[in-house]
């Protein structure tokens, strides 16, 4: 309930994701995570990283994101909360993204082999479903492969955290490695 309440309460944040002056929403892409509570189940994403660039630690439970057009990629937390069991995934994925679209991570559609309550190891690959709302026409919902794991996705040494053992490191068959300390 604290979840709740911090987020009722700080309207969860969003992210620009570009430097400079702010940009009229026809301009950048909008990108919108979700927050869903069920009875005894909760589950909600949150922003982490884009394109490298990371979100600030007031910026936590970021839920929306402004993001120039062009090819980008994206790296989100994925938060499950089943009667005081819990667990989280940090995802990342690329997104080519239009001006003007809203984009929107569906709630529940991450598909993995691996149980969010099962121990994890490394890198594992998924999907997820991304709706794509133009500013008039259609919404189109997408299939999006995923790369997750439990901390943070890098594919240079720049997107990690900036310490001078952590780094950079890829992961044979994952387009995304993962910030770690050098051994």
């Amino acid at each position: 309930m604290l979840v709740v309440s911090c987020c009722a309460l700080s309207a969860c944040g969003s992210f620009r994701a570009y430097p400079g002056a702010k940009l009229p929403d026809s301009e950048v892409a909008t990108v919108e995570c979700y927050f869903r509570y069920y009875f005894v189940y909760l589950t909600q994403c949150s922003f982490t990283a884009v394109d490298g660039l990371r979100t600030s630690i007031s910026q936590l439970e970021t839920k929306t994101t402004k993001i120039p057009p062009g090819s980008h990629w994206i790296e989100l937390e994925l938060e499950y909360n089943l009667g005081g069991a819990s667990g989280s995934d940090i995802c990342s994925f690329d997104l080519d993204l239009q001006s003007g679209y809203v984009y929107q991570i569906k709630a529940g559609t991450l598909h993995t082999n691996i149980k969010w309550y099962e121990k994890r190891h490394g890198l594992f690959g998924g999907s997820i479903e991304v709706r794509a709302i133009p500013p008039s026409g259609t919404p189109e919902d997408r299939h999006i492969e995923v790369t997750c794991g439990g901390g943070s996705m890098c594919r240079k040494d720049e997107d990690c955290v900036h310490h001078p053992d952590i780094r950079c490191i890829p992961q044979e068959g994952f387009p995304f490695g993962e910030c770690r300390f050098k051994d």
